[in-house]
């Protein structure tokens, strides 16, 4: 017996049709649902594959972030050493300039000292040839003895002059060797760190 199943008002859902019995038709439902399933299947797996990739996106910049801000802080750790080694650098050169300037002015006394001296030595030696003289008088020979013990004064004091001298060229010596050594570490330091980078 046929019979036509029509609920709804008329709209033709899925499972309905024209039925022979009470059996309805299997082939065209089949072919409906297996359709939506796939289709629903095809968006299911599109929006896990745009999950992965916006996940794996953000992992991704999070590891970019993270070695750019390292990379920032090894920039601003080198630019400090070289600000400090810079100042260090400026202070042992102004140093060694006042050093240089010392020396140059002890040097200027010293030559004023030696000329000095040769005036006393000929006076001293003016006056012993005068010593045997008769018009030597007691004062004449008070004066000589007087200049020949300002003449060993003068000669104390330069060989004093001259040890502080030689102390002060060791100590520029030794200043300007640390400061060599400091800007090698420096250099050896800036080495391994773009080694290491």
């Amino acid at each position: 017996m046929l019979r036509h199943r029509n609920v709804g008002g008329g709209n033709e859902v899925m499972g309905e049709g024209i039925f022979i019995g009470d059996v309805e038709e299997p082939v065209r439902s089949s072919k409906l649902k297996n359709s939506e399933q796939s289709e629903g299947g095809c968006w299911k797996y599109l929006s896990l594959l745009m999950i992965v990739c916006t996940v794996l996106s953000l992992c991704l910049n999070a590891f970019q972030l993270k070695l750019i801000d390292g990379y920032l802080r090894d920039i601003q750790e080198l630019n400090d050493t070289h600000h400090n080694l810079h100042s260090e650098w400026q202070a042992d050169r102004h140093s060694v300039e006042e050093c240089k300037t010392e020396m140059n002015n002890m040097e200027t006394h010293m030559n004023n000292r030696e000329t000095e001296k040769n005036n006393l030595e000929q006076e001293v030696t003016r006056l012993t040839k005068l010593e045997g003289q008769d018009e030597l008088e007691n004062g004449q020979e008070e004066q000589l003895q007087r200049e020949q013990e300002e003449l060993q004064r003068q000669q104390e004091a330069q060989r004093q002059e001259g040890d502080q001298l030689r102390q002060q060229e060791e100590v520029n010596q030794e200043a300007e060797q640390q400061r060599q050594l400091q800007e090698e570490q420096q250099r050896q330091q800036q080495e391994q760190q773009h080694q290491e980078g």
